[in-house]
Parts: C-alpha cells; sequence; structure tokens
C-alpha cells in the first residue's frame, strides 16, 4: 500500500486489517508501504506492532505538502488526462511511458526480493501499491496471487479510453484490474462506476465486501448536552468540505451556540482557512487535523458526510456513528446502503438543503438522540472486523488456490 498524499478512509482501514489480521496470522502477514505512508501510520498507529511493516524507499515518494497550523496542505490534484494529452508531444508520451515502465519495474524489484524472503504467495494492491504487481501477471508460471483493492468512489486514474492514454499503462489502474486474479470492491457503486468506464473485469474475478469497519475501542459516547456538528474528510474538492463550511456560516448566525468541527488536510486548506476568516467563524469552527476523530465525535450529535461519489462505507462515518452521531449525507452512489430515516437525512448536494436539513434535527433533539441510537447500533452488529476479516481471508484463499491448488 502506497500513498503520497493526506491520510484518508483507506490507508486507514488497511491498516486496521493488518492489525487485526496480524494478531491472527502474526507469522503471515506483512503490510508493505513507502516512506511517507509509514510516517502518518507510526503518527496516527504510534502503538501498532510494526514488526511484519516493510518499508521500500524510492525517490519522490510525498505529494507537495506544507503545514499550515495544525493542518495540511497537500497538492494531490493533476489535470484531466484527456486535457493534458491534447497539449503533450508524441515524443513527450513515449517518455513518460518508459518512466512510469522503469520506475515501477524498479519498485516491482524490491517487492519481489521481499516475496523471495517471506515466501509470500498472494499480493493484494492498494493505491499505487498495485501498480508494480503488473509484472508478476505477465509471467506464464505464476510465482504470486494479485489483488487489486478497489476503493476510489471517484474513479482517478480510470480511463475510458486506453488507446488514446495508452503511455499512461503502467500509471492508472486499467492494466491491473483487466488482468488481477481478483479485484475487491469496496461496494458496488465502485464496481459499476469502472464497467461504465470500459474496463474490462473477467466476472470470475468480482469480489464485493459486504461490509467495514473500523477501531470501535476509540469509539466511545461522551457529553451530548451541549449541540456539535462535525465534518471529517481528506480535504479535497470531492468531499465538499467548503459547502459545510457554507451551511456552518448561515446557522452560526441563526444558532450561535453551536460548535462546528472541520478536521482533515488535503489541497483545500488554504481556502477553508480563507473562508473561516472571512466569514467570521474563527470561534464556531474548529479547523484542524486529528488523529484520532472519535475523541471528537463523542461529544458531536451529527456528523455530515457530503462525498460526490458515495458515503459508502466512509471510515468517518463508521467511528461517528459509533459515536452515537445522527448522519446528514449526500444522496449519492451506495450512501442508502446503511443511511436511511432510521439513522440519518440523505440530501442533494447543496448548502440550503444542508441547512434545511441540520436545522430539522437542531429543532428535534429526541428525533436526533434517537437516531444517533440506531446508528450506533447499525455499525457496531453489521460492520465488525470480525465480518469483514472473515470476508478477506476468504478472498485470499480463493487467490492462493487460483495459481497454487
Amino acid at each position: 500500500m502506497f500513498n503520497n498524499g493526506a491520510f484518508g478512509g483507506a490507508a486507514k482501514r488497511y491498516t486496521l486489517l493488518y492489525r487485526e489480521l496480524l494478531l491472527q496470522y502474526p507469522d503471515n502477514i506483512f503490510l508493505i508501504v513507502n516512506n511517507h505512508l509509514y510516517r502518518q501510520i507510526k503518527s496516527i498507529f504510534p502503538e501498532l506492532d510494526t514488526k511484519n511493516v516493510i518499508v521500500i524507499d524510492y525517490n519522490n515518494d510525498s505529494s507537495r505538502s506544507e503545514q499550515k497550523d495544525n493542518t495540511t496542505f497537500y497538492s494531490d490534484h493533476s489535470p484531466d488526462p484527456v486535457v493534458i494529452d491534447k497539449n503533450t508531444s508524441f515524443l513527450r508520451k513515449i517518455y513518460w511511458y518508459y518512466k512510469n515502465f522503469y520506475k515501477q519495474k524498479s519498485i516491482y524489484k524490491k517487492i519481489e526480493a521481499i516475496r523471495i524472503k517471506y515466501n509470500i504467495k498472494v499480493f493484494t494492491g492498494v493505491f499505487s501499491g498495485s501498480l508494480p504487481t503488473v509484472f508478476y501477471l505477465k509471467d506464464k508460471r505464476r510465482k504470486v496471487s494479485v489483488i487489486f483493492a478497489n476503493m476510489d468512489s471517484w474513479f482517478s486514474e480510470v480511463h475510458r479510453d486506453m488507446k488514446l492514454l495508452w503511455y499512461r499503462k503502467y500509471y492508472s489502474f486499467n492494466y491491473i484490474m483487466e488482468n488481477a486474479d481478483f479485484v475487491d470492491f469496496l461496494s458496488p457503486y465502485i464496481l459499476d462506476g469502472v464497467k461504465q468506464r470500459n474496463v474490462k473485469i473477467r466476472p470470475g474475478a468480482i469480489s464485493i465486501a459486504p461490509c467495514s469497519f473500523a477501531d470501535y475501542s476509540k469509539c466511545k459516547v461522551g457529553d451530548k448536552s451541549h449541540l456539535e456538528i462535525a465534518f471529517s474528510a481528506r480535504l479535497e474538492p470531492d468531499k465538499n468540505p467548503l459547502m459545510f463550511l457554507e451551511a456552518a456560516a448561515t446557522l452560526h448566525k441563526k444558532y450561535p451556540g453551536i460548535k462546528f468541527h472541520l478536521m482533515g488536510e488535503g489541497s483545500l486548506v488554504f481556502e477553508i482557512e480563507k473562508f473561516i476568516k472571512e466569514s467570521g467563524l474563527r470561534e464556531a469552527v474548529n479547523f484542524k487535523f486529528h488523529k484520532n476523530p472519535p475523541e471528537v465525535f463523542a461529544n458531536t450529535g451529527i456528523i455530515v458526510s457530503l462525498q460526490t461519489g458515495t458515503n459508502y462505507p466512509s471510515q468517518t462515518l463508521l467511528e461517528a456513528m459509533a459515536c452515537a452521531n445522527a448522519v446528514i449525507a449526500g444522496n449519492t452512489g451506495d450512501t442508502g446502503l446503511f443511511i436511511n430515516e432510521n439513522n440519518g437525512l440523505l440530501i442533494d448536494l447543496d448548502a440550503n438543503e444542508l441547512v434545511k436539513a441540520l436545522e430539522e434535527l437542531i429543532n428535534n433533539p429526541t428525533r436526533l438522540h434517537q437516531m444517533g441510537n440506531n446508528a450506533r447500533e447499525l455499525v457496531l452488529t453489521s460492520h465488525t472486523a470480525e465480518k469483514y476479516c472473515e470476508y478477506f481471508t476468504s478472498l485470499l484463499g480463493k487467490a492462493y488456490d487460483k495459481n497454487f491448488s
């Protein structure tokens, strides 16, 4: 698993999965990460047993970042590849092709040395950590089975026309999805999205997780006597943190006693800082990156999630729901699979709609309290580590049997 930007839900999910499986299989589970992600994991999970965490060192493994008070700016986004293509010469495309090829080949050789040392038979690739594993898929006599974990509901580096973008073969995820032994989808929405982008996945290679999970040992129910409202995500356009702030600015005028929390880091840090300052929200909004959001969720009553893709099954929502928060979420993707009238409200992605939904719960504390309790019960019974680990270990077994039974 490699990550070059802000620490998000997928990185947290797989770090927790490593921790859970390490307890069951202490000699057979390894987490291979790059330097940037290792530093993030050590900061956020200082108690994690890292005896089987292996760090691969490669140059330029961190996107441009800059510290800003209590949070960090990351330059994670790049322009539309089709737009780039129109403005790029053929010779430059050839250069990019071989540059990415040799970069991934170099990382593959380091992974191969690890495979030999520990006799690894199945790799699960997360993020760009999957890209070097494509070289295993070219072997006629397979050394290892490969699972590609697809949790990307915004479909970055999944392209409709790889004939046009041929030079991105070792940079995009099309090839790994079409050739991996299994593709582990976090939700049906993501599977549908890649199919709509003309990715041809073998039916027998498709696997969809039945749930997700979080570290509920950190999720407590605290003092909710004074209403506080939370938003926690990577601070990127597809998460819509500025929409949350627009609603907060409107509500602050009418309900000045309500406290808002905006937690995260990403490319919108400076825009958010500017908005908070210009809107006079400095005292009303707690804006920072928090290593352990459940500490905040324990005392909040509402969690807001506004992803343009899907909010299911967001790590933030799982943690906040386990802390008895009612949910207000964008009615996008598969969000309705676990958010309904019993535990929250689904809305269109619009600041005015968000204000209306928040006021509906602000003015009905009894309903708000019941929704929070229902949310907690749902995740603690349906989105558990035991259920997810059973699914994942079964998938590992299928991947092993495919090439080594």
